[in-house]
């Protein structure tokens, strides 16, 4: 019997639990991103936020402008947010549904018990 290397990789527990720590972590963070987008304000957030080192050198990082691309997110004006970084919807997208999907999975442990 042939058995399929993806299957035999998901059925390692250790690898299972290692990719479940590491969403967790980083669905922490998402979270974390999130709030402070929306409770800080916005000019204290770009005061905080560090320039990029390819800035620095007069170049350009896929996540360059993401900040205020947030901000722009923020307030709904996701023209600008494209035109500011053409990634940052997707990203805040992904940050957004992984927040959403964790605090799932944390309500859904707690009616578990």
């Amino acid at each position: 019997m042939l058995v399929n290397p993806t299957q035999k990789i998901f059925e390692n527990q250790d690898l299972k639990t290692a990719i479940r720590i590491v969403w967790k972590i980083s669905a922490v963070l998402s979270i974390l991103i999130l709030l402070v987008l929306f409770f800080v304000d916005d000019n204290q957030l770009l005061s905080i936020s560090p320039t990029c080192y390819y800035q620095k050198i007069g170049k350009e990082c896929f996540l360059c402008g993401s900040t205020r691309a947030f901000i722009e997110i923020k307030h709904l004006n996701f023209e600008n947010a494209f035109n500011l970084n053409p990634f940052s919807i997707s990203i805040f997208g992904l940050l957004l549904l992984n927040s959403i999907v964790f605090l799932n999975f944390i309500k859904n442990i707690k009616t578990k018990l």
